[in-house]
């Protein structure tokens, strides 16, 4: 069991780690994004070039025009499809209202598209015509979470996760209020939720837990930390 102090570094460095890993994401979306546009574009001009404009010059820029629609609409409903989940706690007739935020999964799967085998051919064209914008749109998406997580406040999260750790199971969203004294409850819950491996359970109640990859990882840093040398 770590102390609260050991704990606030573990979180220090595990948020470290978890910023270069959505810095990576970042460029590895830009890179896939840039390559896609430029075979989209490509792909518009000569349409665009042989079907209906004949000169170059305003041929290339309809496609401009069309791909810059594209992604604006892109960038306007992003924040739609990858919006915080709201998850509603009542106790003793009062309800509270915590929020988690989206994780870089989801942004990967909204960035590549919909998987489903189901979908028509139409919806399958129209996913693979919007892979470009929705490449950067997951960038941008990635990049904001990058500031979140340099505002994330290590000493109330690191108190719920200590919690967590110490519990080793769920723990019901009134325990962790009555145990830990916090500032402003939704928005503490909400910078947990961004820490990679705290899972929200929100069968009959909300309750949080840490995934097992995450208990491993506060093991093996106790051993390192901790162990004489």
């Amino acid at each position: 069991m770590l102390k609260k102090e050991q704990m606030r570094r573990w979180l220090t460095e595990r948020l470290q780690t978890q910023k270069q890993l959505v810095m990576a994401a970042v460029v590895g979306m830009a890179v896939i994004g840039t390559v896609a546009t430029l075979i989209e574009f490509m792909l518009f001009y000569l349409i665009i070039r042989i079907g209906f404009l004949k000169s170059g010059a305003p041929a290339m820029l309809a496609t401009l025009m069309i791909l810059a629609t594209i992604q604006y609409f892109t960038l306007l409903w992003m924040p739609k499809q990858l919006a915080d989940i709201d998850h509603e706690s009542v106790s003793e007739d009062e309800v509270t209202i915590v929020r988690s935020a989206a994780t870089m999964s989801a942004a990967w799967t909204y960035a590549f598209g919909s998987l489903e085998s189901d979908r028509t051919w139409i919806e399958i064209l129209l996913g693979l015509l919007s892979l470009p914008q929705r490449m950067f749109a997951a960038a941008w998406f990635s990049w904001q979470r990058k500031g979140e997580i340099d505002a994330v406040e290590i000493a109330p999260c690191a108190l719920i996760l200590r919690l967590l750790h110490k519990e080793a199971e769920r723990v019901d969203l009134k325990k962790i209020t009555e145990e830990i004294e916090l500032t402003d409850l939704t928005q503490t819950l909400r910078q947990v939720s961004l820490i990679d491996g705290v899972v929200f359970l929100t069968r009959n109640s909300v309750g949080l837990s840490l995934a097992n990859r995450l208990v491993d990882d506060i093991e093996a840093w106790r051993k390192k930390n901790t162990e004489p040398q």
